[in-house]
């Protein structure tokens, strides 16, 4: 039996969100009721996104519901445990490929991973499914026209909500704060971005650091500022900025960079946040002029 507490996830945009499936008359799990829902699986057992949020309810994998004499229940999965079935299936097949091609005299030799730098963005991404929040990781930037230059760009999370039509978040994950890229080429890198997407809209832009950094003349490290602090506090910040998006007249600036435990020359305590925000194209003209390039 699934123990698994989360929600079933939804997938997003016009696609299936997920399929119900028909099953024997259950023995165990908890009956639903939902007139909406009955009616629907009548004519149907998938609904998209926008369906599904029509029925006002939450559907977990041990609730099932009645349609006239047949029993369903939701036949998808949190995104979680839907990562951990895909790993756990990718690894299986992996084995099975090694050893056909053992038996062939083919070994093969591991090539070294990316390492730190893709553990810890992994790390985020853990934490993210673990949070229920919806994201594409290093995917090419949705929304952009393809034809603008560095249209190629990766965030490392382009995070999913309900206006990102309109409100464009991301995560980068900054190993040691991306100290070879400079300010300026950072911002540049950001301003590309911003004025590339097909409609115009705000870009909210999260730059978290696992890595040591300097407050004022004090060297905070992962052992006075622990990973899972950090986490923490990048989770805060982005709760904040989604649910400030749920109502764009919120958002006045075009960009807003949030740092998460970078440098900084605070001397009493400061959270380890620290915002930049531009208003607009001359905001952002004039701070790359303040960088010196």
């Amino acid at each position: 039996m699934h123990l698994c507490k989360r929600p079933v996830a939804k997938s997003t945009g016009r696609t299936t969100a997920y399929q119900w499936k028909e099953i024997e008359k259950p023995e165990t799990g908890t009956e639903i009721y939902n007139d909406l829902l009955a009616s629907a699986l009548l004519q149907k057992p998938e609904f998209n996104r926008a369906e599904l949020d029509r029925f006002d309810q939450e559907f977990f994998y041990n609730t099932y519901i009645k349609v006239g004499e047949k029993f369903y229940t939701p036949a998808g999965t949190c995104s979680t445990c839907a990562r951990a079935e895909q790993r756990s299936r990718f690894k299986g097949n992996e084995r099975v490929l090694h050893y056909s091609l053992k038996r062939q005299g083919v070994t093969l030799t591991a090539a070294p991973r990316t390492g730190a730098r893709k553990k810890k963005e992994m790390r985020i991404l853990d934490v993210l499914d673990t949070s229920d929040i919806s994201q594409v990781n290093d995917k090419t930037a949705e929304n952009r026209d393809s034809t603008c230059e560095r249209a190629e760009f990766r965030p490392d999370f382009q995070v999913k909500h309900a206006n990102e039509e309109l409100i464009t978040i991301y995560i980068e994950v900054d190993e040691n704060q991306h100290k070879r890229t400079t300010t300026a080429c950072e911002l540049s890198r950001l301003n590309d971005l911003l004025t590339s997407f097909q409609l115009q809209r705000h870009l909210v832009v999260l730059r978290y650091n696992p890595d040591p950094f300097n407050m004022g003349e004090k060297r905070v490290t992962c052992r006075e500022l622990p990973r899972k602090e950090r986490e923490d506090i990048l989770m805060r910040e982005l709760n904040q900025v989604i649910a400030q998006a749920a109502d764009p007249a919120n958002f006045k600036d075009i960009l807003t960079v949030i740092y998460i435990a970078f440098d900084c020359d605070c001397t009493t305590p400061c959270g380890y946040v620290h915002i930049d925000r531009f208003a607009d194209q001359n905001a952002i003209r004039e701070a790359y002029d303040r960088a010196g390039l």
